[in-house]
């Protein structure tokens, strides 16, 4: 090979073509050469495929209670106050342990995360399905939260880290294409008549006792088990491998992705066997058990100083004011539908006739509250129980269904806008665009006014969320990549466990409130997507 032109790999250089060094060696080459050389087939469309059930589980481990607790409300004796906790129980998990998987990951590697956290979350999932009690669901959410909150936070790097350059935002795109499917799902599986066919053909549940609630919860945890099984034949994050001086690991893994892609012989693989690190690994302190644990404590100083610092923090703000209009108003879609529906089929006489939605919600919140307080005086308990039922109208899932239809075909649409154009041009246009939509829910004059609103706003914000995520792995070097991914969606997850708390409070206060309150939050998002920095030229990767 001396004197002859070929690759190695070089993560600190910028991309490089065929050249030698001084000796006539090999010359390294840079990441983005070698994982370029791969090419783009089989292997890459085999893990879009996998990221159909790692989405769905995603958003099943947070979105099962909405469609739930409208049944479950009777056989769990809750209230509106636990309800609310139970919606945010999820992300009060995520809260926990997000920042830590990002971190762990960073030092053991993302595919050991991606995997055990996907398994352990079918086992806690399924257990749901068996509680008796409020208290017994809300510990259960709340450990699901904290596991599924290790791909959440991993999920986007190991896609960044596994793409080239030219097809790595679009990988990340098709997590949002991943998300809007799953939205479309799980409002269809939610209904009793399609958990029936699911599990038992047209055997009616209630004649075997189960309730259509407890299986919802058995099907919801099945894709959880997928993305796990999935995980058993995806390869370590080749970058991950060369960051921490396992040079030869990631050349094999460059290999087989490049076998399977191209169906060619490794040796035919245009790398030879020389690679150089992304950077010095850090040295394991032998004689501690604790090493690895103070290794990842150590990754913190770098993105809490320059240049990172002012990247971070403009990151986080956005994905604060996101996270609170998408995950609050997405979990809160089915009640707000439920009372619109509830309105229309049976107005009140006495009252004058509501013009827009917001007077709906407020006059049937009003006539609620007039019902609780007269079983409140109710001295017979079991009465009082007994009246309660849990019917909830088909319309509501439909609309579910048809928002997550339109959210689909939007993100085919983005995903070539997000190749051809780039991810910022999307977050100019996605926020301003849902702000817009959600300052016209005020005076939405039916439900299916608001539906048409919310299918254009759900998936504006989802891919405003998905390029932020796309240019937050850009915009950080490998060995930060995890950590700032798992910080800025753990700062997420306290303004989705805070929103989902505030909401329920200004529906009562006022539902006028509630969207302005939102209209600011996407405000913000849209003045501040204007100042994100941009990546210097020749940053390491």
């Amino acid at each position: 090979m001396k004197g002859t032109a070929s690759f190695a790999i070089d993560l600190n250089n910028g991309i490089a073509g065929e050249k030698t060094d001084k000796s006539g060696q090999d010359a390294p080459a840079t990441y983005e050469t070698a994982i370029v050389a791969c090419g783009f087939g089989k292997f890459h469309y085999l893990v879009l495929l996998a990221l159909i059930p790692m989405t769905a589980a995603q958003l099943f481990s947070s979105g099962t209670t909405a469609y739930v607790l409208p049944n479950a409300e009777c056989d769990l004796q809750l209230d509106d106050v636990q309800k609310g906790t139970l919606n945010g129980a999820t992300y009060l998990g995520n809260l926990v342990c997000g920042l830590i998987w990002g971190g762990v990951s960073d030092m053991f590697g993302r595919r050991k995360i991606i995997m055990w956290c996907f398994l352990v979350d079918f086992v806690i999932s399924a257990a749901c399905s068996f509680a008796n009690s409020y208290w017994q669901l809300l510990v259960l959410k709340i450990l699901a939260g904290a596991v599924i909150a290790g791909p959440n936070s991993v999920l986007y790097a190991y896609l960044a880290e596994v793409h080239d350059d030219k097809h790595r935002t679009m990988a990340i795109m098709c997590t949002g294409l991943g998300f809007q499917i799953s939205q479309v799902v799980q409002p269809h599986i939610s209904q009793r008549s399609s958990c029936a066919v699911l599990a038992f053909g047209l055997l009616p549940l209630d004649g075997m006792g189960i309730p259509s609630w407890r299986l919802f919860f058995l099907i919801c945890a099945l894709p959880s088990a997928i993305s796990g099984l999935c995980c058993l034949w995806l390869p370590e994050s080749p970058k991950f491998l060369m960051s921490r001086g396992r040079e030869s690991e990631a050349l094999q893994v460059f290999r087989n992705i490049y076998v399977t892609n191209t169906g060619h012989k490794s040796e035919t693989y245009p790398v030879p066997p020389r690679v150089k690190r992304l950077e010095k690994p850090l040295q394991p302190v032998e004689g501690r058990s604790s090493s690895r644990l103070q290794q990842a404590a150590s990754q913190f100083g770098p993105l809490f100083r320059k240049p990172y610092l002012f990247r971070i923090i403009i990151i986080i703000v956005i994905q604060i004011n996101i996270m609170i209009c998408i995950n609050s108003l997405r979990l809160w879609t089915p009640t707000i539908f439920a009372l619109i529906e509830e309105y229309e089929a049976s107005p009140l006489p006495a009252e004058p006739a509501a013009t827009t939605v917001c007077q709906m919600i407020t006059a049937v919140m009003a006539r609620h509250t007039v019902a609780d307080q007269a079983l409140n005086a109710t001295s017979d308990a079991v009465a009082v129980a007994s009246d309660c039922t849990a019917v909830v109208s088909g319309g509501v899932y439909v609309r579910s269904i048809v928002i997550g239809c339109v959210g689909t075909t939007s993100f085919l649409i983005s995903g070539w806008a997000s190749k051809r154009f780039g991810n910022r041009p999307l977050l100019l246009f996605s926020y301003p665009n849902a702000m817009l939509m959600v300052a016209g829910m005020i005076w939405a004059s039916s439900s299916d006014v608001l539906m048409g609103l919310l299918a254009v706003f759900t998936p504006a914000v989802s891919i405003g969320l998905t390029s932020l995520s796309a240019l937050t792995v850009n915009l950080f070097p490998t060995s930060l990549r995890g950590l700032s991914v798992s910080l800025t969606l753990t700062a997420g997850r306290a303004a989705s466990l805070s929103g989902n708390i505030v909401l329920p409070f200004l529906l009562n206060v006022s539902c006028e409130a509630l969207f302005i309150y939102l209209a600011a939050c996407l405000a913000i998002c849209s003045v501040l997507v204007w100042i994100i920095p941009k990546k210097v030229k020749g940053e390491d990767d």
